[in-house]
């Protein structure tokens, strides 16, 4: 529903009621302090819009906080003196240059061209800058995030194949479940299967070793950790941990500064850890990677020799499967290069300009930096006290943080209107709720991954909460990210209450072969630990069988 008056809760500024913007849950389902939201919003605007000019997109993208959520927007460009015919035929000649080629644009020159300011971020010595270098540095490393964006924005529109390929399959081959075409774009190597494949060999090592065994079994994460520490065989075990966390622990939990990497604290790892002990061998990422390809094969073998009697169709088939093949690799690479590392390396510096002011009596603590705007940073390097205004804003986070978002602001555009193929996408990946049931026992939802399972209910809004799953639990969250990968070998499916069948959580099921309901909206409000659900991800329902524990 559109919200056309400033409310008292959530007051809306009065410029953002003429056009139509979306609480962007998926990636901020709470508050964003002040420096994501110049860091992360920003970059993400900047970059975003640059690419879609220069593809020629008619639109730009927008990022903007409201009371520290972040909502998003497509907008028109200002065309710059071209007509919309002109604009949308450059556009159309460089999808279909670009298109085809993506996976080799994104692997021999987009992502080479990011390594570089990647390494220096992670590897700077900042305690060792003066103050002018550091701030220099810093305002660098900002751009080189708007840079990255720019190359995410490119790499965006392989969703555009992913859908287009969707609609084809559906439309020719009509298969009894939506998400098929989907699980024929599985199967392909992955920065997430290597750290979930890291992770598993990890687990065989403390298998492999009684006194391992022991301690992860009978102690908490904080308690492991120090343990470790007393051994010969620990520190071995240590050494190998760190090795796999300077490759894969630059990640957190959610999109925000505030956020540690796994790097910074390995609790949520050494959980994770534990959790794969309990597993058997069958939960592998590597043999589930394995029926994926499988799957995918048969999927596509079916698909060609139906389509056979038809030259034509085949042929679209092909052309239509070549550009979208690579959208599992890409979206889930990018993720691991340009969402994880790419924004965890900016809490270095920042830390590091905490650190010094509070030394010099400008802040309390170290992460209070991240409720600073850049330009207040550079103030109170300079002499400028902001523990005042630290305060305020921290107080203002967290009463937004007990009142929930109006989901849109403005009008949409009318359902009959023309969508740019890039917008069609976005919807896939953001998702369109469906109009709620009716019935209390039923969540309605969009059907990610097929398959249904009845099992007990845990609700987990973020990885400090993944311990309390248990093997074959329904996981129910707000949404997934990356490092949530790990958690997809323990529970037997996923219900979200974000995205759409293009989504991350929707990907890694599929992956994994766990039925999947997500764009539920009230999954993690309405479910609560012990209920016993039947979730079938091919109908997108979730059926409360049991409301007790």
């Amino acid at each position: 529903m559109a919200t056309t008056e400033p409310q008292v809760e959530f007051p809306i500024p009065a410029d953002m009621q003429q056009g139509f913007w979306q609480w962007d849950k998926m990636h901020g389902p709470r508050p964003l302090t002040p420096l994501t939201q110049e860091v992360f919003l920003g970059a993400v605007t900047r970059g975003f819009t640059a690419a879609m000019e220069e593809f020629g997109c008619p639109l730009g993208f927008a990022y903007r906080p409201v009371n520290y959520y972040g909502y998003a927007a497509l907008y028109p460009l200002d065309l710059g003196g071209q007509t919309i015919e002109e604009r949308i035929g450059q556009y159309r000649a460089t999808m279909a240059r670009v298109l085809p080629n993506i996976g080799e644009l994104w692997e021999k020159e987009w992502l080479p061209s990011m390594l570089p300011g990647l390494e220096r971020a992670r590897t700077t010595d900042y305690a060792s800058l003066s103050d002018d270098e550091l701030l220099d540095l810093f305002n660098q490393l900002c751009e080189d995030q708007v840079g990255r964006y720019r190359v995410h924005g490119k790499i965006n529109f392989v969703t555009v194949s992913a859908s287009e390929f969707a609609d084809f399959y559906n439309a020719k081959l009509q298969p009894e479940d939506p998400t098929e075409p989907y699980h024929a774009l599985q199967g392909f190597p992955s920065k997430s299967l290597d750290a979930g494949c890291g992770l598993w060999r990890l687990r065989g090592l403390i298998q492999a070793s009684l006194p391992l065994t022991a301690l992860f079994t009978g102690s908490e994460p904080e308690q492991i950790l120090a343990a470790l520490n007393g051994s010969q065989e620990g520190r071995a075990f240590l050494t190998e941990l760190r090795d796999y966390l300077d490759e894969f622990g630059w990640r957190a939990d959610a999109f925000d500064m505030t956020e540690p990497s796994w790097r910074e604290d390995p609790r949520i790892p050494l959980n994770t850890l534990q959790g794969y002990l309990a597993l058997g061998d069958d939960a592998d990422p590597d043999v589930r990677y394995q029926a994926s390809i499988a799957q995918r094969e048969r999927l596509l073998a079916a698909a060609r020799a139906r389509l056979a009697s038809n030259a034509e169709d085949l042929a679209e088939f092909e052309r239509l499967y070549n550009c979208a093949r690579w959208y599992l690799t890409i979206t889930e690479n990018h993720n691991y290069y340009i969402d994880q590392i790419g924004d965890t390396v900016m809490r270095l510096p920042a830390l590091e300009l905490g650190r010094r002011l509070v030394r010099r009596g400008g802040l309390d603590q170290p992460q209070d930096i991240f409720y600073l705007f850049r330009s207040e940073i550079a103030e109170a390097m300079h002499g400028a006290v902001q523990r005042e205004l630290v305060a305020q804003r921290q107080a203002e986070l967290q009463h937004f943080s007990q009142i929930i978002p109006v989901p849109v602001i403005g009008a949409p555009p009318p359902p009959d209107a023309p969508m740019d193929p890039f917008a069609l996408a976005l919807m896939k990946m953001f998702g369109v709720p469906p109009e709620p049931s009716r019935d209390t026992d039923v969540i309605a939802g969009i059907p990610a991954s097929r398959g249904t399972v009845k099992a007990r209910v845990k609700v987990v809004r973020n990885l400090t909460e993944a311990s309390k799953i248990e093997p074959g639990d329904v996981l129910v969250c707000e949404m997934t990210m990356p490092p949530w990968t790990p958690l997809f070998s323990t529970v037997s499916a996923v219900v979200a209450d974000t995205g759409g069948v293009l989504s991350h959580c929707a990907i890694v099921s599929r992956e994994y072969g766990l039925p999947c309901v997500v764009g539920t909206i009230v999954g993690t409000s309405v479910l609560k630990d012990g209920m016993a659900v039947t979730v079938d991800g091919t109908k997108g329902v979730v059926r409360i069988e049991s409301r007790t524990a």
